[in-house]
């Protein structure tokens, strides 16, 4: 069964984002890649005022073996980008693992993804080595592919328990049956724990109904705009 973690990682330790810090009013966009193997992020759309001011900045950084142009549409530059992997850490923990990244956005203070393992020991394996080459991911979900698109397995247990019960004693209604207080102490919890928990847990549901919402399974679907 395979694992679907998503993490972010900051910018600083990450060799291409600095290209982001450099220049003003610039988007970059990453075809979805399976799997990375030593192709990492081979091509890549940017969305920025001055093509020039991109490129001096991609050699200035040292951040790839080598770019080149491919096309233009619209108002963006698609790019083959070989990366310099031995100098990204985790670039390389990801060369080194069969993974697919499904998503990667981010800024250059810090880059979040979403990447597919084939099995538990696969994920297991890249956050060991993760840590060992001192690259700080934050896990912030892990699903398993049996999860599909059910909103609950978006949610751990606790994060479901809390949600429901807020349903349930009219949390959500207009105006409230009760307070985070009142859950709180009937789940045993502190009231900033409850208010935590029902935050992370609809933060996630919105995420994924504005998802299913706006998102065809089109190939233009697959791409995420940074």
């Amino acid at each position: 069964m395979s694992v679907v973690l998503e993490l972010s990682v900051p910018g600083s330790e990450l060799s291409f984002g600095p290209v982001l810090n450099t220049i003003s009013e610039i988007r970059i966009r990453f075809d979805r890649i399976v799997p990375v193997g030593t192709g990492s992020f081979s091509y890549v759309w940017v969305n920025v005022p001055d093509r020039d001011a991109f490129e001096e900045a991609m050699r200035r950084h040292s951040v790839a073996e080598s770019f080149a142009f491919l096309q233009q549409e619209g108002g963006e530059f698609l790019y083959r980008v070989d990366w310099r992997s031995e100098v990204d850490p985790f670039l390389r923990c990801l060369g080194e693992i069969a993974v697919a990244v499904l998503r990667a956005s981010g800024t250059a203070n810090r880059w979040h993804f979403v990447l597919r393992f084939d099995t538990h020991d696969d994920a297991s394996c890249f956050q060991r080595r993760c840590s060992e080459r001192d690259v700080s991911i934050d896990i912030e979900r892990v699903l398993s592919d049996s999860a599909g698109e059910h909103s609950g397995e978006l949610l751990t247990p606790c994060q479901r328990q809390t949600i429901a019960l807020a349903l349930e004693r009219g949390y959500f209604d207009v105006p409230r049956q009760t307070t985070i207080v009142e859950l709180a102490e009937e789940l045993g919890i502190s009231d900033q724990a409850a208010s935590a928990r029902l935050r992370r847990a609809t933060k996630r549901l919105g995420q994924q109904a504005l998802s299913n919402a706006t998102e065809p399974d089109t190939p233009q679907s697959r791409i995420t705009r940074l």
